[in-house]
């Protein structure tokens, strides 16, 4: 299937972009001292959350936060980590609304209309089932799942923001997906930029499979450990506007450790393809048509490489 040369600011504006970076940036400081150091109420010094290994390597420090390597896994995340319901508590109060109405509203007609119908493509090249049942996790307004019930899929969603969807058709359950207690089963579980924002995000990849059917499906997009732009982070001083997010991304994934999840839990991986703006989110610059050409095709070959900043990943239950 073709992939997509995404302009960022197709998306997202400049002006946007800074200004919700800078609103989180703010939002934020309460949980570190006058120190800039981070306060025990809010943080916690942990092993890697994705394989457990304690050791780790330092990688760089952004917004008072501390980004490591793990040793074994190659995954990235903060040490100290937020602990336990801090991060959803953004979601929550109503910080995360800003985003919302910033950032996704602006670019709703270009991620309905292309991106997320490629997201349901991809699937249902996967699924040979009629009429199967879908359960997005972390849905936010749902924008996925209409174009699923569109489709004649049994479509539902969780979202712990409070947002709900205005299709009827769709059922949104506002709750945490990790303490939620299922009574039926699905044939496709997704995560589309969500598992990074869990405190045990292999514990949720653990109970998606748990609620699949057989020859069910789990798919999910997350940010890499390996991208360019994180490679560009590690060697130069820089505070992107997105892809680290005010650490509401906290955990980055590596190719080693979807292997490993994928042996763990006896899931065999249909495609890993990587999607990212890295050369836009460095330069964050407008440029003309003819120079904004060549970026995305350098883009282009660096998703190929599978070094974009995330990657999605396509799980099959054996």
């Amino acid at each position: 299937m073709d992939k997509i040369k995404l302009n960022l600011f197709d998306l997202k504006s400049k002006k946007d972009l800074l200004s919700v970076r800078k609103f989180f940036s703010k939002s934020i400081l309460h949980w570190f001292n006058s120190d800039s150091s981070p306060n025990k109420k809010y943080f916690r010094k942990i092993s890697c959350p994705l394989c457990g290994e304690k050791e780790s390597n330092h990688a760089f420090n952004i917004e008072n936060f501390s980004y490591h390597v793990c040793a074994s896994c190659d995954s990235l995340y903060t040490n100290p980590h937020l602990k336990d319901g801090i991060l959803e508590s953004l979601y929550r109060d109503g910080t995360y609304q800003v985003y919302q109405n910033s950032l996704v509203k602006s670019g709703s007609k270009i991620r309905k209309g292309v991106l997320e119908k490629r997201k349901f493509n991809q699937i249902s090249s996967l699924v040979n089932k009629k009429n199967p049942r879908i359960l997005d996790v972390g849905c936010g307004r749902g924008t996925f799942l209409e174009i699923c019930e569109k489709q004649n899929w049994i479509s539902e969603g969780v979202e712990t923001s409070g947002i709900v969807s205005n299709n009827k058709n769709i059922k949104i359950y506002n709750d945490d997906f990790n303490t939620m207690i299922f009574e039926k089963k699905f044939d496709v579980i997704t995560f589309w930029g969500v598992l990074e924002h869990m405190f045990d995000p292999i514990f949720a990849i653990k109970k998606a499979k748990n609620l699949l059917n057989e020859n069910g499906l789990i798919s999910f997009e997350v940010p890499s450990s390996e991208s360019f732009l994180g490679e560009y982070l590690k060697k130069y001083s820089f505070l992107p506007t997105r892809y680290i997010e005010s650490a509401r991304h906290n955990i980055f994934f590596s190719k080693k450790i979807i292997n490993q999840i994928s042996k763990k839990f006896n899931l065999e991986i249909k495609k890993i393809e990587s999607n990212g703006l890295d050369i836009q989110t460095i330069l964050l610059e407008e440029f003309d048509k003819k120079t904004t050409d060549k970026i995305l095709n350098i883009q282009d070959i660096l998703n190929d490489l599978l070094l974009g900043d995330h990657y999605r990943v396509f799980l099959k239950k054996k």
